[in-house]
């Protein structure tokens, strides 16, 4: 069976796509090949790039149709509606039996879809991509939900089609958490993302800026990765790197030498509903997490507060309160570090969620 991800808003080598999806098709024999506007870190030549700075919305649908018919495709995997509508299209031309799945990972239409409008114009462009959306779902065969709350609405406007949850879990074998230790000398927290306020960075450095005031004997020391740059004067106990985006398992490695992880996005309508990937990874490394109060992280890991806190992300003393917590109690410290990676043995990885996800793309007949 040859099955194609098409994707529009991911790199090929997406950790999710690359490492745990296609990788699991692959051992069922599957050609499993990857169209996508960029590889971050990975050359492979089931791997094909496409610019997409060169097309309009129209031609670039176009394109990847075009795209897949050199490929021959039983299965299109697409990350958006636009993948899915290119899907559609090569379907309906040149393999009528071609099998078209939506994997709904993004929030859409998005914030980022209508930034830089307003008024009229951002609700128009709302409704028009909303409609799009659904526009091309009628014409899917299933779903893959990375998340429950972005599954509502498809559930409910589309009850028949068949769907699978694979959400955002990582493959145990990519980890290897290292030993905890008690905390004296030195702290190591840990940031990934854009180093911008709505993703809560500013929370973040502010946070270890009070940490460090707070605890002048003590070594502070923020880790982050990320595209972008950063400058702020801080106290001299507080030691701020940052280093661009890294290859996956080279991030699990270095990840995993962090005593804490932090995530102070805005909690807002969006946000709230969407389900961080990374705190799972987090979780597998046996750390700690202190993660903004997001309804998604209440309902998909209802265990979070056994081994980590949500908090309001504007109060940094309390977020300072709870660092602090961990610094002075080193039995709730290390608790809440083998019960981070208990339950991800146990629950929450992708073993747990893989038979059903192989299933419903080779059968498509789990529902």
């Amino acid at each position: 069976m040859n099955v194609v991800f098409l994707l529009t808003a991911h790199a090929a080598d997406d950790e999710r796509v690359w490492y745990h999806q296609a990788r699991s098709l692959r051992k069922q024999d599957c050609h499993v090949m990857v169209v996508a506007p960029r590889a971050t870190h990975v050359s492979d030549p089931d791997i094909h790039l496409y610019d997409s700075e060169n097309f309009s919305r129209t031609q670039l649908i176009r394109h990847l149709a075009d795209r897949l018919v050199n490929l021959h495709p039983d299965v299109v995997i697409g990350d958006t509606p636009m993948a899915v509508r290119a899907a559609q299209i090569y379907r309906k031309h040149h393999n009528p039996g071609c099998r078209v799945l939506y994997d709904v990972t993004e929030w859409y239409p998005s914030k980022k879809n209508t930034r830089n409008l307003t008024g009229c114009r951002k609700l128009l462009k709302m409704l028009a991509m909303k409609a799009f959306c659904y526009w091309t779902s009628r014409s899917t065969n299933g779903f893959i939900f990375g998340e429950y709350d972005k599954s509502l609405p498809f559930r409910k406007h589309f009850p028949e089609k068949p769907f699978v949850f694979t959400t955002y879990y990582p493959d145990l074998q990519y980890i290897r958490p290292k030993e905890p230790r008690i905390i004296k000398q030195e702290i190591r927290l840990f940031f990934s993302g854009n180093l911008t306020a709505e993703k809560g960075f500013l929370r973040v450095i502010e946070t270890t800026i009070r940490l460090a005031k707070q605890n002048p004997d003590m070594r502070i020391v923020l880790n982050v990765l990320s595209p972008d740059s950063f400058e702020c004067p801080h106290p001299d106990n507080l030691t701020l790197n940052i280093s661009p985006y890294m290859p996956f398992e080279q991030f699990c490695e270095t990840a995993s030498q962090s005593d804490m992880f932090l995530d102070l996005r805005d909690d807002d309508d969006e946000n709230t509903r969407c389900l961080p990937i990374k705190l799972f990874y987090y979780m597998a490394m046996g750390r700690p997490v202190i993660y903004s109060d997001l309804q998604a992280i209440r309902t998909g890991c209802p265990e979070i507060g056994q081994f980590g806190f949500l908090t309001d992300p504007d109060d940094i003393d309390s977020i300072v309160g709870k660092i602090s917590e961990y610094l002075h109690d080193s039995a709730l410290y290390l608790q809440h570090c083998k019960q981070a990676r208990t339950f991800a043995v146990q629950k929450y990885n992708w073993e747990a969620i893989e038979a059903d996800f192989v299933r419903f793309i080779l059968q498509n007949e789990f529902h």
